[in-house]
């Protein structure tokens, strides 16, 4: 069990409005006890959430997130959700709720509530202060300093945006990138799994799949199989290594996997590849 950050949990709401435009409805913060997931109801308004301590999953239009410290998610009004902690090192986490006509726009300048629901905060300690100040205003009956403290939050997050789009990296963009670091550095470990990769870069498997679908037209296996492929075309090409030994040397657990993954991606057996590239009868191409 993880270690307890607020020893407590707390959350209040009004019914006042500060602006029709914009006020805060909610704030509140609470060590999360490990629990069955269950389907929340949908809110009618926004919910923001900061990560300070621990790991959870986050499940919001079909999509499963794993995040984890110094992250955060939104929940927009009106949209299935469900998130709880994960055993043995269960998240605390603050929250701001807000509602007014102008709330959509402001969450979107910070690059939240289209298609994308989560977010990271290198800071943790100035979105912890911000997220406490807004509580303790809120629990004075200050709502415009509460009101206050969001705009800086925001304001955080609008920053973390911009650079972020400056970049030209979108969040499953750089989950992508991370998982091919991970593959890149590892193929040779035959133990290296996808769902494992998927736990390191904190999303679900099904996920990960289709984000490397959409950006890269592969699967995270597939592409795992082409770098192994990659690297075993230049061995044969370039040593003269036991075919047995270069399989295990890229990664594969035995050199029947290695000639059957062979023969699909070059409709040829390793032993055939290798003596085709001896009698210069052909010219080898990295897989794509």
């Amino acid at each position: 069990m993880g270690l307890r950050m607020f020893k407590e949990n707390k959350w209040l709401r009004t019914d006042q409005f500060v602006s029709s435009e914009l006020s805060v409805f909610e704030v509140g913060y609470e060590d999360v006890h490990p629990r069955a997931p269950y389907q929340y109801e949908q809110l009618d308004y926004y919910l923001l959430h900061f990560i300070v301590q621990g790991e959870g999953l986050f499940f919001i239009n079909n999509e499963i997130h794993q995040l984890s410290r110094g992250q955060g998610f939104l929940i927009p009004p009106y949209t299935d959700n469900n998130y709880y902690p994960l055993v043995g090192n269960p998240w605390s986490y603050r929250w701001i709720g807000v509602r007014g006509s102008g709330a959509k726009a402001i969450f979107e300048k910070a690059g939240l509530g289209k298609t994308n629901f989560i977010y990271q905060h290198e800071d943790i300690r100035q979105m912890n202060q911000l997220f406490a100040a807004a509580y303790d205003y809120f629990s004075r009956d200050h709502l415009y300093g509460a009101l206050g403290k969001f705009y800086e939050i925001v304001s955080a997050l609008i920053d973390d945006y911009q650079q972020e789009t400056r970049l030209g990296l979108s969040p499953n963009q750089q989950y992508v990138i991370d998982a091919v670091e991970i593959l890149k550095s590892e193929y040779t470990d035959s133990t290296l799994r996808i769902d494992t990769v998927a736990e390191r870069v904190k999303v679900e498997r099904t996920y990960l799949y289709r984000i490397f679908m959409r950006y890269l037209g592969v699967s995270p296996k597939s592409y795992l199989i082409q770098l192994r492929i990659n690297q075993a075309i230049e061995l044969l090409r370039n040593t003269n290594d036991a075919i047995g030994d270069i399989a295990i040397k890229v990664g594969f657990s035995s050199y029947v996997q290695f000639a059957k993954a062979f023969q699909k991606a070059r409709q040829m057996s390793p032993s055939a590849f290798r003596k085709a590239i001896s009698n210069g009868e052909l010219s080898p191409r990295k897989i794509d």
